[in-house]
This record gives structure tokens, C-alpha cells and sequence, in this order.
């Protein structure tokens, strides 16, 4: 029997608290998502913007594999923004920093 394809979505969860990174205290910025329609998270990332404007973002590898629904335990997945793959990746993008 062969297994269904997952198909994956693009969300974004709004955060406040302080950066993983220290950098922010007390700040805002969202969690973005690359997870399964189900609810299982294959890849989270951390962004936020400074006060100079300056947009930071750090990988959450301690979220991948997590579920929202069972492991989170959220109801639904309601919480969470669905946004288009291009912003997603915009912000995966910025972990690997300029071409040299």
C-alpha cells in the first residue's frame, strides 16, 4: 500500500516575550512554519524586526517534528496565520545570509 503524499502548508504565529537570541527583550515578531495540513512541523524559524529596522531570523530546530495539535496541545490550528510559501521562504533565506 502506498502512502499518500503529505502536503505542506506556509503559516506564520504571532509571538510576544523575549528573542530567542537575547537580542529582544520584551519584543514581538512570529514563529514562521513549514508543517504538514495536519499539524506536524518539518521546519520553524524565529523572526523579528529591531528598532533600527534591521530583520532578524534564527532556526527553531528544537520545533521540527513537533505537532501543533497532539505535542502543543492546541484545539486547532486557528492560532496561526496561513501565508504563501514565497514569504517563508523570504525568511529561511535570511538564515543563510548574503551570496559572497
Amino acid at each position: 500500500m502506498q502512502q499518500e503524499p503529505t502536503e505542506m502548508i506556509y503559516a506564520r504565529e504571532y509571538w510576544t516575550g523575549d528573542s530567542r537570541d537575547g537580542a529582544i527583550v520584551n519584543g514581538d515578531g512570529y514563529h514562521y512554519y513549514r508543517m504538514s495540513k495536519r499539524g506536524l512541523i518539518k521546519e520553524a524559524y524565529e523572526f523579528y524586526e529591531m528598532d533600527d529596522g534591521a530583520e532578524v531570523a534564527s532556526p527553531l530546530p528544537e520545533m521540527q517534528n513537533v505537532d501543533w495539535l497532539s505535542d502543543l496541545g492546541f484545539e486547532d490550528m486557528e492560532a496561526l496565520d496561513l501565508i504563501e510559501e514565497d514569504e517563508f521562504l523570504r525568511v529561511k533565506a535570511m538564515i543563510k545570509g548574503p551570496a559572497s
